[in-house]
Order: structure tokens, then C-alpha cells, then sequence
């Protein structure tokens, strides 16, 4: 680095060319196609190149007549042994058979990571590619894509260890395709996925399958997951879906539940819960919070019990219609011992301008707490997100102040348009909080 300029152009010219060709075939497509004028010696480095990367950014900034004649005269003067990367955004209508052809050729060239979105198009095009050939591949990703997974792959798909659908039609035998040969696959993610009744994973053989997102499927009516070693596990969907866990590994889960009229749900949600009791990291909506509220069967109160031994980060979105208050917050976070950060995202939610239930019934009993049952020893975080002075929010935020004894840092994120949608400032309140903590920081985002 003391070198003068000149010494280290010198030691650079010094370098044969070739592998000047080979160093510079590793970056992507376009950075060699902007920087191929600085000298003769880089004009026809991208002939080499391996990272053929024409994602969203590409596609934003070309018409797509121009980007099908780059891309294809690219394809049409590609000398290099190899082609590691093939990213591909674009309306595919029009152009199926050049697609098919760039497809092939990366295929020929001993492609690892493959990612096709059709999504521009809003039209599913069908993919005829014979994966049982293809041994490299260890990165695909398909969006608004057709294509099939034969049941024995002697060889292809061996190495995979990123599957992403979206947009895709999926059927049980491709599922056990995929457990059955792939056994190096670490992360699988179905989003809007096509597929009716069971989504089975049996992954009890897999060595290093941990991570799994499961999203906007509305048809399925059962999840049934054997994966010893998952460690992360995300899904959105309806709470009536039924799942079946065996995650005994799991350290990361989110569960974003959206609201179905089976009078089922909440029960679900509780069968579910008892899978991931053990996990460190907990995301979820409120409708979680009302699966384990006060209940009154047979005209008797009973309340789930659960308890969350190792949770250390929770993160939960309020979403209306609730009838979930701090109470319920309260209820569940005084059984994480070793809760650490807290997330409350009432972006786009508003506590109702009366809260009776809370005021005759739930108010004194938080208030009242001289057995110290809410005490948060742990926490050191807390953040709410789309704070507007709500005084119900000030209720939540003088909570955590009181019963937190470990707090370092109470962020409120404002909206940027809070003025027109936030509370007349309690300042009496807000001056009483802050003398209980003085740490509390707002921000406008």
C-alpha cells in the first residue's frame, strides 16, 4: 500500500493477461460491460465472462426489445469454459425460444446458480428442462415458472442446496422428488406455490436442511414437517391450516397468521405453538395473542399455558380486527424469562378510541402488580413501530418502563405522516414516563 501509483501499475501490467481474463470473468456481467473502455487489455474480457447477471436493475434501465438483443448478443459470443451464475428478469412473451436457448447454454457450460423471474409477464412459462441431467446446479430459484421434477434423479440436482418457487405448481411427487435426492439441500422456499391438501416434508435424513419458508398458499389444509435439524421456519398463511412439527432443532420461527372464519383457528394456532415452545427468535401477529387469551369453556376461565425457556428476540405486527390489548402483550412476554428485544409494529393498526374490557377487567391487574409478575429482568430493547401518542400506547410504553429493570434503549418510530393521523401529546403523562426512564428516543421514519 506504500507503493507509489506507477510501481503498482507496473506490477499490475505485469500480469499475463490470461489471468487478467480469469480474475475478471468472476465479477458480474455488467460491471465488466462498464468498465471494459479503461483498457484494451479488458475489451473482450466479458466474452468470459460467469456471472451473467440480468436481474431487475437491468431490466429497469433497458426496454425489453433492448434487453433480448444484449442478453442475446452476449449468449451469441460467450467463449467461456463456464458460466457459474444466470440471473433472468424478464417478460418472457415473445421470446421463449431464445430464453430456452440462453437456458441451454448455461446448462451446457456447467451452471450452478440459476434464477429465472417471470413475474413481469404475470404468465406462467413452461420450463422443459431435464433436471436429472444437470449436476451442478447448486442455487435455483423459479417465479412464474412451469416445470417437473422426474422421481429418480440418479445424478442431477445432487449438489442443490437453494430451492426457491414462487408462482409454481407444485405436486406431492415433486416434493418427495426433491427430499428424496437432493440431500444436500439447506433452504427451501415456497412462496404462492399452486398445490391442494397436504404439503408433506420428511426430512429426518437430511443432514443440512435448515431453513424453510412456507408462504400465500391459501389451499393447503395440513403442513406435515419432519426435519430434526431445522433451525428456522417461516410461514404465512391462514391460521386454520394444520401443522404437523417435528422441529426439535428449531431456533428461529415466524408465523404471520392471517385470519380465516374457521371457528378452529385459535385451536390450531395452540396445537401448533407446542412445536416451537424452544425457539430464540419468535415472530408473529396478534392473532397468536388471542389463541392463548382467557378462555371460558364449560363456563370455566382456563388459559393455554406455555412457556418460552429461550426466547431472546420478539416481534409481534398488530393488525385489525383485534380485541388484543397490553394485557395480552403482557400475558405472554411474562413467560420469555430470557426475553432481551422487543418488536410491537402497530404500523397500520389503532388501538380503538374505547377499550371497555381493558378499563373495567385488565387495567388493575397490570397496574396493581405488587407480586411483580410482569417483571422483564432481561430486557434491554424495546422498539414500537408506528407510534402516534395513542394513550393506549403510552399505556404499553409506561409498562415497559416500570417493569423493565434492564431497559438501555425505548425507541418510538413515528410515521412520516403522523401529524395527520397522530393523538393530541399527553405531555403531563409523557413527562412522568420520562422520569421513570429517560432513554426513550423518537424517530420519524
Amino acid at each position: 500500500m506504500s507503493e507509489s501509483s506507477n510501481k503498482q501499475m507496473k506490477l499490475i501490467k505485469r500480469i499475463p493477461d490470461d489471468l487478467v481474463e480469469c480474475i475478471l470473468s468472476f465479477l458480474p456481467i455488467q460491471s465488466i460491460l462498464q468498465n471494459r473502455v479503461l483498457s484494451k487489455r479488458f475489451r473482450d474480457t466479458w466474452k468470459q465472462s460467469r456471472d451473467l447477471d440480468f436481474g431487475e436493475f437491468f431490466s429497469v434501465r433497458h426496454s425489453q426489445l433492448e434487453a433480448v438483443r444484449i442478453i442475446e448478443n452476449i449468449f451469441n459470443q460467450h467463449k467461456g469454459p463456464e458460466i457459474n451464475r444466470f440471473v433472468l428478469f424478464l417478460n418472457h412473451i415473445g421470446v421463449e425460444d431464445k430464453i430456452l436457448s440462453w437456458i441451454s447454454t448455461c446448462l451446457r457450460k456447467n451452471i450452478k446458480e440459476l434464477v429465472l423471474d417471470f413475474s413481469r409477464s404475470k404468465k406462467v412459462m413452461e420450463i422443459p428442462v431435464d433436471f436429472s441431467s444437470i449436476e451442478t446446479l447448486t442455487v435455483l430459484k423459479l417465479q412464474w415458472c412451469k416445470f417437473e421434477i422426474p422421481a429418480n434423479l440418479p445424478k442431477g440436482l445432487r449438489l442443490l442446496r437453494t430451492l426457491s418457487l414462487m408462482q409454481t405448481e407444485l405436486t406431492k411427487e415433486m416434493i418427495d422428488a426433491i427430499f428424496n435426492n437432493c440431500i444436500h439441500l439447506e433452504s427451501l422456499e415456497l412462496v404462492k406455490c399452486q398445490m391442494y391438501g397436504i404439503l408433506s416434508i420428511y426430512a429426518h435424513d437430511h443432514k443440512k436442511f435448515k431453513s424453510l419458508v412456507v408462504s400465500s398458499m391459501p389451499n393447503l389444509l395440513c403442513i406435515v414437517l419432519h426435519a430434526p435439524i431445522l433451525e428456522s421456519y417461516k410461514y404465512d398463511g391462514y391460521a386454520r391450516t394444520i401443522q404437523v412439527l417435528r422441529v426439535n432443532a428449531l431456533k428461529e420461527g415466524e408465523f404471520h397468521y392471517n385470519r380465516s372464519k374457521s371457528k378452529h383457528s385459535s385451536a390450531m394456532v395452540v396445537g401448533t405453538m407446542r412445536s416451537y415452545t424452544a425457539v430464540h427468535v419468535l415472530t408473529t401477529t396478534n392473532i397468536l395473542l388471542e389463541a392463548l387469551t382467557y378462555r371460558y369453556p364449560g363456563g370455566k376461565l382456563e388459559k393455554p399455558i406455555f412457556k418460552f425457556e429461550n426466547l431472546r428476540e420478539f416481534k409481534i405486527f398488530l393488525k385489525a380486527p383485534t380485541f388484543c390489548t397490553l394485557f395480552d402483550i403482557a400475558e405472554f412476554l411474562k413467560e420469555c424469562p430470557k426475553l432481551e428485544h422487543v418488536i410491537i409494529d402497530i404500523h397500520n393498526f389503532t388501538f380503538g378510541p374505547q377499550l371497555y374490557f381493558w378499563e373495567m377487567h385488565q387495567k388493575g391487574q397490570i397496574q396493581n402488580n405488587s407480586n411483580n409478575n410482569y417483571l422483564l429482568k432481561c430486557l434491554t430493547d424495546v422498539k414500537i413501530i408506528g407510534y402516534k401518542g395513542h394513550w393506549h400506547e403510552l399505556d404499553i410504553v409506561e409498562f415497559f418502563v416500570k417493569n423493565a429493570p434492564s431497559l438501555k434503549r425505548l425507541e418510538l418510530e413515528m410515521p412520516k405522516n403522523a401529524k395527520n393521523i397522530a393523538h393530541t401529546p399527553d405531555y403531563a403523562r409523557i413527562n412522568f414516563i420520562k422520569n421513570i426512564f429517560s432513554g426513550i428516543k423518537v424517530t420519524e421514519v
